[in-house]
């Protein structure tokens, strides 16, 4: 199997084929909307994600599941037109890949339902099959749309290799998370609602997102970046065994479509952090400009910016 170059972040998790509608507003319960365009292409939490780390020009490998459908073949097609390493996306027989359809309205905000698809056969034998790459990979970027069990583990083997783990807890737990993988975590990066469902805290104050994160903090989460959306990040912290919150301010764009800003967000996060001696205060100020360049453009994939987009966006902006 693929071994990790030097800086290697690993993405493990969904890919999806997002089916988005754009309307002049999202329905309400029973309702119908016309006056929407349908647009398709890859989604998918871990897709977008592995393809926004590997767009900031960070050496990636992701490890993930598609079916044997006509969406897996085109997945397929464009993980290699951008050159994203696919030796460790596993197809799966007589399955369908994860679907996501989308509601998006004027204003840029979304609704989404998701079935799981192939995504559910990402199995803890295919987190062994990886092993000696999550060993020596600098950073192991995670979210919840894939089985637990195999996140579980791939977080073990990439915290004991010495890798930085960043977890993106997207979607929001039913349950609460297993006690030890706080401890295997240096990065958490909830928004708002998912904080709030992990801390078992309301987070609609400034008081309630410290408490929130306070309670995380001392389950052995090293650093805590709860995005805000147009309200920036904070980033908390725990320094001599105190609460140490910062806030960083939100660019000022004119948003299309959020779908995929958080992926962005973290995607841009995990490449930033796999120098062993960036901060991830000096890691934010890039993934914040990535996220918001990508809410003024449509889609989940095709809003992703490159490096090069990013610096400039940064250059017109800072």
């Amino acid at each position: 199997m693929t071994k990790a170059q030097d800086g290697t972040v690993v993405v493990l998790g969904s890919t999806n084929w997002d089916i988005c509608m754009h309307l002049p507003r999202l329905p309400a319960l029973g309702e119908t909307v016309g006056g929407g365009r349908l647009r398709a292409a890859i989604g998918g939490k871990g897709a977008n994600q592995a393809v926004a780390c590997h767009l900031a020009e960070a050496p990636t490998q992701f490890i993930s599941c598609i079916g044997d459908d006509t969406s897996a073949a085109t997945i397929r097609q464009e993980f290699r037109t951008l050159k994203l390493d696919d030796a460790h996306v596993a197809d799966i027989a007589n399955c369908s890949t994860g679907t996501a359809c989308i509601f998006v309205n004027a204003e840029g905000e979304n609704c989404i339902g998701i079935t799981a698809g192939a995504n559910a056969h990402l199995s803890i034998a295919m987190v062994e099959e990886a092993r000696q790459l999550l060993a020596q990979a600098k950073v192991l970027l995670l979210q919840l749309e894939t089985p637990l069990a195999s996140v579980l583990r791939a977080a073990e083997l990439a915290h004991t290799g010495g890798a930085r783990v960043v977890l993106n807890p997207a979607p929001a737990p039913a349950q609460p998370l297993p006690d030890q993988l706080y401890k295997w975590i240096d990065v958490l990066t909830p928004n708002r609602g998912e904080l709030a469902e992990l801390a078992e805290v309301a987070t609609y104050t400034d008081a309630g997102l410290h408490a929130a994160c306070e309670r995380l903090l001392t389950q052995g989460v090293n650093n805590i970046v709860v995005t805000l959306g147009g309200d920036g990040v904070l980033l908390a912290t725990t320094t001599g065994g105190k609460l140490h919150t910062e806030r960083y301010a939100a660019y000022h764009v004119q948003a299309v479509d959020t779908t995929a800003a958080g992926d962005v967000f973290n995607g841009y996060l995990a490449a930033q952090l796999r120098d062993p001696g960036t901060s991830v205060t000096a890691a934010l100020q890039q993934a914040m400009a990535a996220a918001a360049l990508s809410v003024t453009r449509e889609g989940a994939l095709p809003s992703i910016p490159t490096s090069l987009a990013v610096t400039e966006f940064r250059t017109q902006h800072d």
